[in-house]
């Protein structure tokens, strides 16, 4: 029900984002899920790599083939979806003395992230993602009483 929540909220102050500001906030539904994340650091940290090396090899690619609109969208999703679910396959490995737990959250979500870092930059995209997640978070707490409702 909250993850619900979230993402109508996120929708609603998308859609005021982008229209008040000029600045999406990483697509329609990311900043909902990146909401209900925020108390999740192994899965943040995991989900903005995985976008992060979406948008780096989506410019590579770039640079070979002739990428735009729906196929460009498109590359960058699959793009997402693989990062993401390396980010599962190597979950939990040993790192030294320490089992690092950074994964992707979502199969959509890093591809989706990274197409508006790409389309309008990458602080435009994470400052706008920020400021509408923390206000998303915020409301969703109000709407349930104030009660720690994200687990």
């Amino acid at each position: 029900m909250i993850l619900a929540e979230s993402i109508a909220i996120g929708l609603v102050l998308t859609l005021f984002s982008s229209e008040i500001i000029g600045s999406m906030a990483g697509g329609l539904v990311v900043p909902g899920y990146i909401a209900y994340i925020l108390d999740k650091p192994g899965l943040l940290i995991g989900t903005l790599i995985a976008s992060f090396l979406t948008l780096i090899f989506l410019k590579i690619i770039s640079n070979f083939s002739l990428l735009y609109g729906r196929r460009r969208l498109l590359v960058t999703v699959l793009l997402g979806f693989l990062f993401s679910e390396l980010s599962r396959f190597f979950a939990g490995s040993p790192i030294g003395q320490i089992a690092i737990m950074i994964r992707a959250f979502g199969f959509i979500i890093p591809g989706l992230l990274a197409y508006w870092m790409d389309r309008q930059g990458i602080i435009p995209t994470l400052s706008t993602l920020s400021v509408v997640c923390v206000i998303i978070r915020y409301i969703v707490i109000l709407i349930n009483g104030g009660a720690p409702v994200f687990k």
